[in-house]
């Protein structure tokens, strides 16, 4: 039985420090390559119920258990402190269908 892949998903308020934003997407590059992450949506938005985000991202990861893995690891730990630096941000981990 294939796994069930792995999701992350991102809204984001508002970004709040535009170098800490720079400094994080720079951080999260070989994190992403480490865990197999893909990004699958993040372009357009449009919020049709709820708050008003300025941004949405969704992100692959080959299973939900590597996903949490990611989340949890050291070196995105370290990178999470320049993500809350840099927005205000809804973050959660989904397991797909």
């Amino acid at each position: 039985m294939q796994q069930k892949k792995g999701y992350w998903v991102i809204q984001c308020q508002e970004i709040t420090d535009q170098l800490a934003m720079q400094k994080y997407a720079e951080a999260w590059k070989e994190i992403a390559k480490e865990f197999d992450a893909k990004f699958i949506a993040g372009t357009k938005t449009e919020v049709v119920e709820g708050p008003e985000v300025s941004r949405v991202l969704i992100l692959e990861f080959p299973s939900f258990q590597i996903a949490q893995d990611c989340y949890h690891s050291e070196k995105y730990t370290q990178a999470k402190i320049l993500a809350l630096q840099a927005m205000q941000r809804n973050f959660t981990i989904v397991e797909g269908i």
